[in-house]
């Protein structure tokens, strides 16, 4: 909407006009709002909404106290609502934040248990005999099966079970003394 084709007719009876009434009052609203919210900065935007709603309604004020009455609670009840909003905006960002940090030192508590884990499982494989140990890593690490460790190793299928079984007891109590402590 262009501000030269709006009517001030309508926003003022005899000689009160809001237009008026903001050009003589209108630093005093500003500090006033400024003293509510202690934050100049948002003082005039909240000033601005304040005589942006009364343009938008057809208000007739009986007198300039009367209209001064109005506009300084109105200035004051949307300071108000501006700190409520802040409040909570503050609230969020905090929880979220928190929240942020909390998953984040999880996520690297976590990562650091799996390495620990990991150690620990490869220093169990170590304290395997040599034997059950290149059996056992064949089996985990290269993913081989039984039948093809048993044709590289010339061994018996039956003795490449008996070795995997045996490295995998050793290493679940081994890892078991380490998570029970």
């Amino acid at each position: 909407m262009n501000t030269q084709s709006v009517n001030t007719s309508l926003y003022q009876k005899g000689d009160i006009s809001l237009e008026r009434i903001y050009g003589k009052y209108g630093n005093s609203f500003i500090r006033y709002a400024g003293k509510v919210l202690s934050d100049e900065f948002y003082a005039e935007d909240v000033v601005q909404d304040v005589f942006t709603g009364l343009f938008q309604q057809t208000n007739y004020f009986v007198s300039e106290m009367a209209a001064l009455k109005c506009i300084y609670i109105a200035i004051y009840n949307r300071s108000i609502d501006m700190l409520r909003h802040k409040q909570i905006v503050q609230h969020y960002e905090t929880a979220h934040s928190d929240k942020k940090r909390e998953e984040v030192s999880i996520g690297e508590y976590n990562e650091l248990l799996t390495k620990e884990f990991f150690i620990i499982v490869e220093n169990g494989i170590d304290t395997l005999p040599p034997k059950c140990k290149q059996i056992f890593v064949m089996k985990s690490r290269k993913l081989l099966s039984n039948s093809e460790i048993s044709n590289l190793l010339g061994l018996s299928l039956r003795t490449v079970e008996n070795q995997v079984y045996i490295a995998r007891n050793v290493l679940r109590k081994y890892i078991d003394s380490y998570l029970c402590s």
